[in-house]
């Protein structure tokens, strides 16, 4: 199984990092935040998509068969969210 690297997705969370409005809430708490879900088959490091916000039948991972959902906030390690992504799909693609 070929998955995105690490250093692609630490790119990808600090990169929509700035997009968080202060209005933005995706959990429940009072933090500005964002989903970001990330669709991938496996087939190779290039092989996958994401997209931000609801999670729902559109946008690039649709399209794939394998989701990792996670929230970014403004203040969010980056490298973590890339790891918990990264073991996320290790887990869905095991079946």
């Amino acid at each position: 199984m070929k998955l995105p690297t690490i250093k692609t997705l630490s790119a990808l969370v600090r990169a929509i990092k700035p997009s968080i409005c202060d209005d933005y809430r995706e959990t429940k708490d009072d933090l500005p935040s964002l989903c970001l879900t990330i669709g991938a088959d496996g087939s190779g490091v290039d092989s996958w998509d994401y997209q931000t916000g609801d999670n729902s039948y559109s946008g690039g991972a649709y399209f794939y068969p394998h989701w990792a959902v996670v929230t970014v906030y403004r203040r969010s390690n980056s490298l973590e969210i890339a790891r918990e992504i990264r073991a996320q799909l290790a887990e869905l693609m095991i079946y």
